[in-house]
């Protein structure tokens, strides 16, 4: 027994040598061997798309891609391989595009005359932590790309950390695309203004003021699609602003009532073949504390007079109210009397209007949504696509994304949510509901037979427009405009899903699969009050009862075997060793 116990622990000694030295060997000699390396991510962070491939063997001018960095030995020690991870990255970009990328290593640590050129280009040094001899301190380096072709404006990556290292297709293999295509699409896009209340604004008259002038709600909007280098032209809608004739795309945010005439150039455009990104709010919320505690929740209803027109297609924004148990905590302020000193603090409000869509929702074989993890779905209420009227129409649907299957509905009136309708107890759930659809065909002019609708204020004196040729189209609608506004565009990723879907309807389909390859932000999936029950007995009973369990078995067996030694020694004399 004794000699069977110190061969085992031998052998054990010298396995756990032998796999510190094996490991010792990997970490030390093959890590720093040039392309040894293994993907194991599951989004493929590290392997080159086709797409991205594709933009590199397409170029016909040479690219210039240049690495400004500090030398691996005065970097902390956490960042001493991030100039030879991102060379290797950039060396196989380089061999991919066959002599068309050059790229090169610059040490500006020492060199004044650089660091002055890099800081007229926005490029300057940043402090990271690092930790050397069990000391923590502050180092100054340098980390950043810039990105030239022909005689366009450098792109500019300021700050190269080993978390870019699995975005580093999209930062720069997006802008070589963008910088290398003819020409950068036309989107006009229609943001309306918020009006301000009219209460407020007769308070302000009857004081003698003028009331503030109409916010604007999506300059974000337009701000991110420029950072994606697409020419924006914002529209109003107007005689003096129109859709432009040689607009590549179109993107409307309904949040306010549009006129006919303002719907009818709508419905132009898609019958041209222009595409379009349509959001449509059905309506508002307004909160206000409530005075025994909590919150008073009260609806207001938009009219965005693109009704009719969505009909004629066979598309419905439905008007009700619309909650879903999958909500997201929103925050608000609130003034508190503190001892008669007033201070204002933040309160989380948690309601089924405030609705969370997670990646479970989304539809797996769309590359509009398919990476997208979550999104903040304010407000929004389904979009119906009535499947014969758009057969009839010529055109067919697509579900991009789906609300999740706890939801429901309540008739919709102006005035507060009360307890009862917000309350899922006892109802029946609607299932899954569309949320945003593609539809794609040729678009029928919902006002054929009809006289064209004058501007307002027009009377009809001005001549009506040329009738648009028909061509085939595709329309995004997202039931939600609230998600894209500046308030709540930066949310979870409303952002990415406007860019996608413009990247989608404007032909950029290479600049969506490679951003497609950006590290996905996965949110856990909602679990219901059944599920929550099952896992906490699950961790609180059943786990402990079988370690006790396997506890109590152990200890039975160990006393069986000690019966059993006892036993031989006593009928071998002590002289037996047990087996």
């Amino acid at each position: 027994m004794n000699n069977k116990r110190r061969n085992f622990r031998l052998t054990f000694a010298a396995a756990a040598a032998l796999l510190a030295v094996i490991a010792f060997f990997l970490v030390s000699v093959l890590g720093n061997m040039p392309g040894a390396r293994l993907d194991l991510t599951r989004d493929r962070l590290f392997t080159m798309s086709p797409a991205a491939a594709e933009v590199l063997k397409g170029l016909q001018v040479p690219v210039q891609v240049k690495l400004y960095i500090t030398p691996a030995d005065k970097m902390p020690t956490q960042l001493r391989t991030l100039e030879r991870d991102l060379t290797e990255r950039m060396r196989n970009f380089e061999q991919v595009a066959g002599g068309m990328l050059e790229f090169s290593v610059y040490n500006p640590q020492n060199d004044e005359e650089m660091q002055k050129t890099l800081g007229a280009k926005g490029i300057r040094p940043f402090q990271v932590q690092s930790i050397e001899k069990d000391e923590m301190g502050i180092k100054l380096i340098w980390s950043a790309m810039t990105i030239a072709y022909k005689d366009q404006p450098e792109e500019v990556l300021p700050q190269l950390l080993p978390q870019s290292l699995g975005s580093l297709e999209q930062d720069v293999i997006g802008p070589i695309y963008r910088l290398t295509r003819e020409k950068a699409p036309k989107v006009a896009v229609f943001g309306p203004k918020k009006e301000v209340d009219r209460q407020l604004a007769m308070m302000y008259l009857q004081q003698g003021m003028q009331p503030p002038a109409p916010q604007e709600q999506y300059s974000r909007l337009r701000e991110v699609l420029q950072q994606e280098h697409y020419e924006v032209v914002p529209v109003e809608l107007t005689p003096q602003s129109p859709v432009p004739a040689d607009a590549d795309m179109l993107v409307v945010m309904a949040s306010t009532p549009l006129n006919e005439r303002q719907a009818w150039e709508i419905n132009r455009a898609l019958t041209a073949g222009i595409p379009v990104v349509m959001a449509v709010q059905a309506h508002e919320y307004g909160y206000a504390p409530s005075p025994g505690g909590g919150w008073s929740v009260n609806g207001q209803d938009i009219a965005t007079g693109l009704e009719p027109m969505l009909a004629g297609f066979g598309l419905t924004v439905s008007e009700d109210h619309f909650l879903d148990s999958a909500m997201e905590v929103i925050e608000l302020p609130r003034e508190i009397n503190l001892g008669g000193l007033r201070v204002q603090t933040r309160e989380p409000v948690r309601a089924p209007i405030q609705i969370r869509v997670t990646e479970s929702q989304m539809n797996p074989a769309s590359p509009m949504v398919n990476r997208i993890g979550s999104l903040f779905y304010l407000w929004g209420t389904p979009v119906i696509a009535d499947a014969a009227r758009l057969s009839a129409a010529g055109l067919g649907s697509t579900t991009l994304m789906s609300s999740s299957a706890d939801c429901w509905q309540e008739p919709w009136s102006e005035g507060p949510l009360t307890g009862d309708m917000i309350n899922p107890a006892g109802r029946k759930m609607l299932g899954e509901q569309p949320l945003a659809v593609l539809v794609e065909g040729t678009f029928p002019d919902t006002w054929a037979g009809k006289p064209v609708p004058a501007w307002p204020g027009d009377n009809g004196a001005s001549p009506p427009p040329a009738p648009a040729t028909a061509r085939p189209g595709r329309l995004l609608l997202v039931g939600c405009a609230k998600m894209f506004d500046d308030n709540v565009l930066g949310a979870m990723q409303n952002g990415l899903l406007l860019l996608n879907g413009v990247d989608y309807l404007a032909g950029s389909q290479a600049l969506l699969s490679i951003r497609a390859k950006s590290l996905t932000d996965r949110v856990i999936k909602p679990v219901d009050a059944q599920a929550k029950v099952f896992w906490r007995l699950f961790t609180v009973l059943v786990v402990p009862a079988l370690i006790a369990a396997y506890g109590i078995f152990r200890a039975g067996m160990r006393r069986k075997e000690a019966t059993r030694y006892r036993e031989n020694l006593r009928r071998d004399g002590g002289r037996q060793e047990v087996a």
